[in-house]
């Protein structure tokens, strides 16, 4: 365990305001963006997966079509 108290391993959950829940969905989708304009098609994909996780806990719609998790 570490010296400063603090546990060795990350927590389960984590617990985000709508503010923070939303600027990580944006930096999302730049990353996707830029990771197109790069030609990375095999991480967009996985970046798409998240995009669209986070928006389904958001309760938007899910923009891919897919399952919910």
């Amino acid at each position: 365990m570490p010296t400063d108290g603090t546990p060795d391993e990350p927590p389960e959950v984590i617990t985000l305001d709508l503010h923070e829940a939303l600027s990580l969905l944006a930096a999302l989708e730049d990353a996707c963006d830029a990771l197109i304009d790069a030609r990375r098609f095999v991480v967009v994909l996985t970046v798409e997966a998240e995009i669209a996780r986070l928006n389904r806990k958001l309760g938007f719609d899910d923009p891919s079509g897919g399952p919910d998790d």
